[in-house]
C-alpha cells in the first residue's frame, strides 16, 4: 500500500481513501508538531530566488533554525553546518558547464547566535553571482538565462548523524514542519527587466491537454488565479487537483531573457505518496516563450511538465498544457 501524505498545520485525519487498480493508495493528514528527538534545521526568511546576470553581486541569503525540542535555544548536538554549491547548464548549445558540488562555506555552533521564530536559535547565510562563480570556476560567457546553483547543506552532529538533502523524503516530508526544508535552495539566473505591471492581475487557468496519471482527472482544471511580480518573477496560488484535494500550490514563473522557467512548491504541507510533495516544471524541449517588447500580455500556452518530481507516486513526469487568459 501507498501512503500519499498531505501534511498541514492545524488537524490530523484520515482524508479520502482512494482505490487503484492494482494499487491502493491512502490520502492522510499528518500533524506538523509530531514529537521528535531528532535535530533539524529549518529554513526562515529567504530573500532572493533570482541571480542576475547583468550583476553579479546580485546574491541569495537565508536564515538557519536550529532545533533539537520545541522552544529550546541549546544548541546540544549541533557541530556544525556545511555547504556545498553545484551549476546546472540548461542551456542547450551543445556544451554542458555543468559542474560542482564544491565545498561553498559553513557555520559552527557560535554562528547561531540570533533568536528565532519557533523558539530555537538561528544562523545568517549567503552568497553572491561572484561568489559562486568563483568557488565553481565559472565564467560569465559560460552562463545563461534559465541555468541554476544549488546550494545544499549538511549538519552535522556529536553523535556522528549527518543530515542532508537524500534525507528528505518518506517519513521526513510526513513530519511537515519539523521538516519545513529540503537542505537546499534553488536559484535561477535571469535577465532583470523593470516592468512591474506586465503578466500581472487577474487570469483565468484552463487547462488545455494532459491529465493526472491515476483517474484521468485535470490537475489545473479551470479556475481564477492573481499573478503578482517579484522582479522578474510572477507568481501565483492555485487549487491543485480542483474539486478532489483543493492542495494549494504557488506556481513560479520566472522570466528568463526570451523565455518562463517554471517551478512550483506547496503553500503548506505535502501532497504526494511519501516522498516530499508533487512539483511541476517545464517540458523539456518545449519552451515557453513570451512577448519580449513586453507589449502583449492578454494569454499565454504554458508547457507544463507534471509530476516532475513525483513525490514517490512512480508514475514518473506527465506533460500538459495550460493557458493563462487576462481577465
Amino acid at each position: 500500500m501507498r501512503k500519499i501524505y498531505k501534511s498541514i498545520f492545524t488537524f490530523a485525519f484520515a482524508l479520502i481513501l482512494f482505490g487503484c487498480e492494482n494499487d491502493d493508495r491512502v490520502i492522510s493528514t499528518v500533524l506538523d508538531d509530531v514529537n521528535t528527538s531528532q535535530a533539524f534545521l529549518r529554513i526562515l526568511n529567504v530573500s532572493g530566488s533570482n541571480l542576475d546576470i547583468f550583476d553579479t553581486s546580485s546574491g541569495v541569503d537565508w536564515q538557519l533554525e536550529y532545533q533539537l525540542t520545541a522552544n529550546d535555544p541549546s544548541l546540544e548536538g549541533l557541530t556544525g553546518v556545511d555547504f556545498t554549491v553545484s551549476f546546472i547548464d540548461n542551456f542547450n548549445d551543445g556544451v554542458d558547464n555543468s559542474t560542482g558540488p564544491v565545498p561553498f562555506g559553513s557555520l559552527s555552533p557560535g554562528d547561531f547566535d540570533i533568536p528565532g521564530d519557533f523558539g530555537g536559535s538561528v544562523a545568517e547565510y549567503s552568497y553572491t553571482l561572484q561568489g559562486a562563480m568563483d568557488a565553481l570556476g565559472l565564467q560569465l560567457n559560460q552562463l545563461n538565462g534559465g541555468d541554476i546553483f544549488i546550494v545544499s547543506w549538511e549538519m552535522s552532529l556529536d553523535d556522528g548523524t549527518v543530515i542532508g538533502p537524500e534525507d528528505v523524503s518518506g517519513d521526513v516530508a510526513a513530519v511537515g514542519g519539523y521538516y519545513s526544508a529540503q537542505y537546499q535552495l534553488t536559484a535561477s539566473l535571469v535577465c532583470n527587466f523593470d516592468e512591474p505591471d506586465f503578466f500581472t492581475g487577474t487570469y483565468q487557468i484552463e487547462q488545455l491537454t494532459g491529465s493526472d496519471p491515476f483517474f484521468s482527472d485535470e490537475t489545473f482544471g479551470t479556475q481564477t488565479v492573481e499573478l503578482v511580480a517579484n522582479g522578474t518573477e510572477r507568481s501565483f496560488v492555485f487549487l491543485y487537483y480542483p474539486g478532489n484535494f483543493d492542495f494549494e500550490q504557488n506556481f513560479v514563473m520566472n522570466f528568463v531573457c526570451d523565455r518562463i522557467e517554471f517551478s512550483s512548491s506547496a503553500v503548506s504541507g505535502t501532497l504526494g505518496c511519501g516522498g516530499g510533495t508533487i512539483t511541476q516544471g517545464n517540458t523539456p524541449g518545449m519552451p515557453t516563450f513570451f512577448d519580449q517588447t513586453f507589449q502583449n500580455d492578454t494569454d499565454i500556452t504554458l508547457f507544463i511538465q507534471d509530476f516532475d518530481d513525483d513525490a514517490g507516486c512512480d508514475t514518473g513526469p506527465n506533460q500538459i498544457t495550460v493557458r493563462l487568459t487576462k481577465l
